[in-house]
């Protein structure tokens, strides 16, 4: 943090520099604050990979000093045609703002910074030592955690949804493994994408800590089909999971599909936000690399957690010419 805020000390705000930082008056409202206009707009990325952007961002603004609003922009795969819950704004179908500033009051605000790739680059770089986004260290667990607990806030709508799914689960009294497991698209191999955990990475790891009598029940989180046979068939009624989430049985990403239920792309979101969730409420966790993984250790740092045992599966990153894309399927 004191690398940044040396960074930023002497920049002349208000005009074009090397960390575009560009003032903008839209109006006369809050003359006495700066707000920080928050509005990643990645087509590609996946919901904790615009989540990870957002506290990025968040982190960059609180370094500055700045009041941060926060809109997903009309490319992000989670945005419904119609409105959810009275809101336009993604970010808002699950989160409040956290400054009480909406979108509407930043386009009539005297003094707007707005959000630019380098600025969480930056904190990347700083944090981790390079641009990577499936790369972290201890020092980016613990700064990202502080953001989340001090700016991320679900709203009603989503609170009342993952404890009605936790209450569900039953897991009050008892020892939970957490267990993430990535299929779909990760089965692809894409370029600069985690090497995929296969169930069998995963058994050695969940038999040891069985054998050890850790734990009385499995919760696994995953987007495939395949997957979820294969360990309840390994571990019967050992494992639970959220029967109603979305999953698929091709190498094609879910938040990629289209479906018929209604609000579809907004139960996306929300249904791997209720696993990440779930998954930081577990007394231990065996993951690959992933977003969700990842998000899941900051959440429950931003408690003032631990996992009492944490296994990430790290089998490297794919580096080959397999180029992601953008693929549709019918679920």
């Amino acid at each position: 943090m004191n690398i940044l805020k040396q960074l930023l000390k002497n920049q002349n705000i208000g005009n074009v520099d090397s960390f575009h930082l560009d003032l903008k008056c839209y109006g006369q409202a809050n003359k006495d604050k700066i707000l920080y206009f928050i509005n990643e707009n990645n087509k590609d990325f996946g919901f904790f990979a615009m989540y990870r952007a957002w506290i990025e961002y968040l982190y960059f603004a609180d370094v500055c000093g700045y009041i941060p609003v926060v809109c997903a922009g009309e490319n992000f795969l989670y945005k419904e045609t119609t409105m959810v819950h009275g809101r336009g704004n993604p970010f808002e179908y699950y989160f409040d703002q956290p400054a009480s500033i909406n979108v509407q009051e930043v386009k009539i605000s005297n003094k707007v910074i707005v959000s630019d790739l380098v600025h969480r680059q930056m904190v990347e770089l700083i944090l981790t030592g390079k641009y990577n986004h499936y790369k972290y260290t201890k020092r980016y667990m613990n700064a990202m955690s502080h953001t989340v607990r001090n700016y991320i806030r679900f709203n009603g709508y989503t609170m009342k949804y993952i404890d009605n799914g936790m209450k569900e689960l039953r897991f009050e009294g008892e020892k939970v493994l957490g267990l993430h497991v990535r299929g779909t698209d990760f089965r692809a191999r894409y370029d600069n994408h985690p090497v995929y955990v296969t169930e069998e990475d995963c058994f050695n790891e969940i038999d040891q800590m069985l054998d050890k009598k850790l734990y009385n029940k499995i919760f696994l989180a995953t987007d495939d089909e395949r997957i979820l046979k294969n360990f309840s068939d390994r571990y019967g009624k050992l494992v639970v999971f959220y029967e109603d989430v979305k999953r698929s049985n091709r190498n094609q990403s879910v938040a990629f599909g289209q479906s018929k239920r209604k609000n579809h792309k907004y139960l996306l979101g929300l249904e791997v936000i209720r696993d990440m969730y779930t998954l930081s409420m577990c007394t231990g966790l065996i993951a690959g690399i992933s977003q969700v993984a990842i998000c899941a250790q900051i959440n429950k740092l931003a408690r003032g957690e631990q996992y009492k045992d944490l296994k990430i599966i790290d089998k490297g990153i794919n580096v080959n010419n397999h180029i992601f894309k953008r693929c549709g399927e019918k679920l």
